[in-house]
């Protein structure tokens, strides 16, 4: 333990033999990520086999433990199983090799985390050394582009398995590779990749390497992954994304109610997951990615209730800054807000839509796609006063000015994690269509015709369903049918299709679309207008949808309720004792049963980032008073030193500390909330906030601290409201 306070702050070196306070004294990249132990789990993929040169029997069991990871993609949770290697056996090499491969995301990490296994080869096998090596060469300093790195790499992983044909982890990472590096080396047959498949599957059938089948066929064709769809979770059921993973497939084959199956499986894993380990949603990979697309698929069902369920769910997530933020693409926050409106929109709940897009957004990008849809609303309640106010807001919004560049900026393809475009024109045609609105409910009062503004909209965003539906308000039939024809073949636009065909005298063809919703409207919520308006035009009672398919490909499949709850919510928060400056014990409870309180676990008053935090929290104390939140700091100082803090925060003689401090120089109190590195056995900054019910509704763990005060309040302001 690093006793920084008996240290004058000059004499600690930004880098050097004694790192800063929070920071790991094995480098940089050591830094970030899991800091706290490793435990054996159940499920991470029993039939993982890959035996290395350590005589430590536990360092064994968490490197195979995280190699099953790694096939998993659950990075994360596979470098802290790698960590726990190293600390049952600090000098595994394999151990650091494996956390390099936990990053190969991050190429700067894994090169901090090589280096370290380079320094240990020597205590290496002949083929550990192979598989060292093949990283040296994949991250090796020289002029070769991705292209050949690829190549190279895939190479040293066939030698792999040429020197050892029974080694199916070789194999494993060898399709792995090919697939992970198609950008720059396309994958010239995948019918011989999944050969090699073949061989791994005929030797242990429940490999995780389905995973890798999967993937290999998700853009080709999802057919050939259907048998490996059936065993993915099964494979390795502690792990969220082997659940997820089968959900591409299905829903590449239109199998909505397997993919919704499979997508609740990962996300029940991962909350249980997150619950137990103290984790914020969106610091696991691929979590918003999994929520999104589900409740997509919810919308394939027609299960439009369980859509907007979870959509608030992932609004509700705690957020933070470096990781899920309103304009954070991709991030449970901006998924949830987009598929909230897109599904109150395709199911026309227009009295919900009205309430959430009543709220401003905040920025203007996102504030266009709320003003666009509250207009939708205001259409379909024949509100015009609400249609003119939502254009005077829409015409008032000042977007930001695009950043000039010296050098035309190459053209990208749109990512595919992008939930709401913001391209220069969207205000344009936000606007037009609230005119064409307006003009639509009454064009007296419109300065445009209605016709002319509907066909300059036609090549624009707004779905064809939506442009048949307004062209039938227009009394065009004709225009109106042609482009109903040409609709999705899902639920919403085989309704859309059958509805506006009937609505234009074609009832024959009208009648055909009604049997395709009727084939796929089986797990439909009743309740919905679509839902009744079909009862009441086509059917004689609300019981005309199909049976549900029946399938005996989908594999053996648990309970869902076992696997973990289908939302997240706050796990409950460990009572720690401390003593107050006059050496007190107090229990968090004391603080907690009376107001929700933001615990600052700070390193001293000579850590430098510490007393900038206490400074910023200090000046921020009666904004969070006002909000009834109260601060409490957490120091690992005895009381007489912990008191010096008075001289860093410039207080007067007689004026008191701005809030509570305790002291825990035991260090209890920072190992239960998790400010503990358990591998180098220190201490780490945290900021965690607990409500009057003992819940633990947000915190950062981390090498540096929180400071952000503006963001610290209005986000305790905004959990702490919603319940």
């Amino acid at each position: 333990m690093r006793h920084l306070f008996l240290l004058p702050l000059l004499a600690i070196p930004l880098y050097g033999a004694e790192p800063l306070p929070g920071h790991s004294a094995h480098g940089e990249a050591f830094n970030e990520g899991p800091r706290q132990a490793a435990v054996l789990i159940l499920g991470y993929g029993d039939a993982v086999k890959f035996p290395i040169s350590t005589k430590n029997a536990d360092a064994q069991k968490f490197f195979t433990q995280g190699i099953g990871q790694l096939h998993g993609f659950w990075y994360y949770e596979a470098e802290r199983s790698f960590r726990q290697a190293a600390a049952h056996d600090q000098d595994c090499p394999m151990a650091y090799w494996g956390m390099a491969m936990a990053n190969v995301n991050n190429d700067k990490r894994a090169k901090g985390f090589l280096s370290k296994a380079v320094k240990l080869k020597d205590k290496a096998s002949a083929r550990e050394k192979q598989w060292i090596a093949m990283l040296e060469n994949l991250y090796k300093d020289d002029k070769r582009d991705k292209k050949q790195r690829q190549l190279d790499c895939i190479s040293d992983l066939e030698t792999l398995v040429q020197e050892d044909p029974k080694d199916i982890e070789a194999k494993a990472f060898l399709v792995w590779r090919i697939w992970f590096g198609k950008s720059d080396v396309p994958i010239s047959s995948a019918q011989v990749v999944d050969a090699m498949l073949d061989q791994i599957f005929a030797i242990q059938p429940n490999h995780p390497a389905h995973h890798y089948r999967i993937h290999l066929w998700d853009d080709r064709k999802p057919i050939r992954a259907v048998t490996s769809a059936a065993q993915c979770g099964q494979a390795a059921p502690g792990i969220a994304h082997m659940w997820h993973m089968p959900g591409h497939t299905y829903s590449k084959l239109k199998r909505f109610d397997d993919a919704v199956w499979q997508q609740e499986a990962s996300t029940r894993v991962d909350h249980a997951y997150m619950i137990r380990s103290y984790i914020l949603p969106d610091q696991i990979h691929n979590y918003a990615h999994n929520e999104e697309w589900l409740v997509r698929n919810f919308n394939e069902l027609g299960r439009a209730k369980d859509a907007i369920s979870l959509s608030k769910s992932l609004i509700g997530n705690p957020r933070h800054p470096s990781m899920n933020t309103l304009d954070k693409s991709g991030s449970s926050a901006s998924y949830g807000r987009t598929r909230l409106i897109e599904t109150l929109s395709k199911w026309e709940l227009w009295d919900e839509l009205k309430t959430f897009t009543s709220v401003p957004a905040e920025d203007p990008g996102h504030d266009i796609t709320r003003l666009r849809s509250a207009g939708l609303a205001a259409y379909h309640q024949n509100n015009l006063k609400a249609l003119f106010e939502t254009l005077k807001s829409l015409e008032g919004i000042q977007l930001p000015k695009p950043k000039m560049s010296d050098k035309p900026e190459k053209a990208q393809a749109p990512s595919k994690k992008t939930t709401e475009t913001q391209k220069p024109d969207d205000k344009a045609k936000a606007i037009s269509e609230i005119k064409l609105l307006i003009a639509l409910l009454s064009p007296k009062t419109a300065k445009e015709s209605p016709i002319k503004l509907l066909e300059a909209l036609k090549e624009s965003d707004i779905p064809k369903d939506r442009q048949a539906r307004y062209w039938l308000k227009l009394n065009d039939k004709i225009k109106a049918a042609e482009l109903a024809k040409n609709l999705p073949q899902d639920l919403a636009g085989s309704i859309a299709k059958a509805e506006i065909l009937q609505a234009s005298g074609k009832a024959d063809e009208a009648k055909k679309a009604f049997d395709d919703v009727q084939k796929l409207a089986f797990a439909m919520d009743r309740d919905l207008p679509a839902f009744k308006r079909l009862t009441t035009t086509f059917a004689k009672d609300a019981n005309w949808p199909a049976a549900a398919p029946k399938r005996t490909d989908s594999g053996v499949r648990p309970d869902l309720s076992k696997l973990g709850p289908i939302h997240w919510h706050p796990p409950m928060a460990p009572v720690f004792e401390a003593l107050d400056l006059d050496a007190k014990p107090v229990k968090s409870t004391e603080f907690t049963s009376k107001k929700p309180t933001l615990f600052l676990f700070y390193l001293g008053h000579e850590c430098g980032h510490c007393v900038e935090q206490m400074q910023a929290f200090a000046k921020a104390v009666a904004d969070f008073e006002k909000a009834g939140i109260q601060l409490v700091g957490v120091t690992i100082e005895p009381s007489p030193v912990a008191k010096n803090l008075r001289t860093k925060l410039s207080l007067k003689k007689d004026q008191p500390l701005p809030f509570p401090i305790l002291c825990d120089s035991s260090l209890e109190a920072f190992k239960k909330v998790r400010a503990y590195d358990d591998f180098e056995k220190e201490t780490l900054h945290a900021t965690v906030l607990i409500d009057t019910k003992g819940r633990q509704r947000w915190q950062d763990i981390s090498y540096i601290p929180f400071s952000d005060t503006k963001f610290m309040l209005k986000e305790a302001k905004r959990l702490l409201n919603l319940d």
